[in-house]
């Protein structure tokens, strides 16, 4: 039987956060990096984004700042985006004209995070990995790894040995300044960084969970979604972790999950997950602040800081509930002489 994460740190090395591209990448190839930042006591979730094309020399960044619940981004604090970067010339050190500064300082676990606005918005925060970076390629790992689907729909089997996605939890601590406010960040949140071919137009429709327990306890969850289904039958687990005690524990597909649904927006979140120990996991979110986030052009994703409740424990976790545009237009578009399509739950 796996216990605790096995796989020595070096796996996942400092090497992994410079460009992965070989020689001959095209311009399908990316390389990612998504920061999640909250304080839940405030109701504020920011989240940085970073979206490179090596091969075309340009780089997507993102910031938005949260503090209610909509489906609208007219109603986001703060949103600043450019998709059209010169990429730096390293990954571990990026300086953007957009005012984003994400700097490695102790790879692969550790990272300093600056942003600053002339609308007054600023981010200033240390990213501090609780433990090794979680490898969805490496079965030590993962009990998925090479089974499940891929995070990215157009990576199949065939490119597990040159494309990569981790996930990792840490600690964050610093301020976010917003509308002439400034709040403390001592909060847990997740990270990932992606690379390999990603074609813009082909997204999953899935759930990517996180939740937070103070002072030590960490979920995450790569969740494959079905919107025709119901019940437990819309999803699957194809990646996860918990981290308990400093140790991380990889998820096994053994899981029921259920959800409700208003639109876009997740208004709850039920769970049963079981790790490598056999030890089940029963996790339900609540509503709470979040807003759509553009993930890629074929993406309509929102973003929610839910509530968390686990073992009698109240934490906190940011839930992603993405949809495949392409797929809403099969079951949504229609002519002026149509009639008006029903939101699925």
């Amino acid at each position: 039987m796996m216990t605790a994460l096995e796989r020595k740190e070096h796996m996942i090395s400092p090497e992994h956060f410079e460009y992965q591209a070989p020689a001959d990448a095209d311009h399908l190839w990316v390389e990612s990096m998504l920061f999640e930042i909250v304080n839940p006591e405030e109701d504020i979730y920011a989240l940085v984004y970073v979206n490179i094309r090596p091969a075309l020399g340009v780089m997507w960044n993102q910031v938005m700042v949260c503090g209610t619940l909509t489906e609208s981004r007219s109603d986001l604090l703060h949103y600043n985006e450019n998709h059209f970067l010169p990429a730096p010339a390293r990954l571990s050190d990026i300086d953007s004209s957009l005012g984003l500064k994400i700097n490695g300082v102790e790879l692969p676990r550790n990272f300093n995070i600056d942003y600053n606005h002339d609308d007054g918005t600023a981010i200033h925060v240390a990213w501090n990995g609780l433990t090794a970076p979680f490898d969805t390629h490496d079965p030590n790992c993962s009990p998925q790894a090479g089974k499940a689907a891929d995070v990215h729909a157009d990576k199949g089997m065939h490119h597990f040995g040159q494309s990569g996605h981790l996930d990792m939890s840490g600690r964050v601590t610093g301020t976010i300044t917003v509308r002439g406010r400034t709040f403390d960040v001592n909060s847990i949140s997740r990270m990932d960084h992606s690379w390999g071919p990603r074609d813009p137009m082909k997204v999953r429709n899935m759930f990517i969970v996180s939740a937070s327990f103070e002072p030590d306890i960490a979920f995450h969850m790569i969740c494959p979604w079905n919107p025709d289904a119901t019940g437990a039958d819309a999803f699957e687990l194809a990646h996860g972790y918990v981290v308990d005690g400093g140790q991380t524990y990889g998820l096994t597909s053994d899981a029921i999950i259920t959800a409700q649904h208003h639109g876009l927006m997740c208004m709850g979140l039920q769970m049963s997950v079981t790790d490598v120990r056999g030890t089940k996991h029963e996790l339900t979110a609540t509503p709470g602040i979040g807003a759509p986030w553009i993930a890629g052009p074929n993406a309509i994703t929102h973003n929610a800081l839910m509530s968390w409740s686990y073992q009698g424990r109240v934490g906190y976790g940011v839930v992603m509930k993405n949809h495949s545009l392409q797929d809403l237009n099969k079951k949504r578009g229609r002519f002026s002489d149509g009639q008006t399509s029903a939101i699925y739950a």
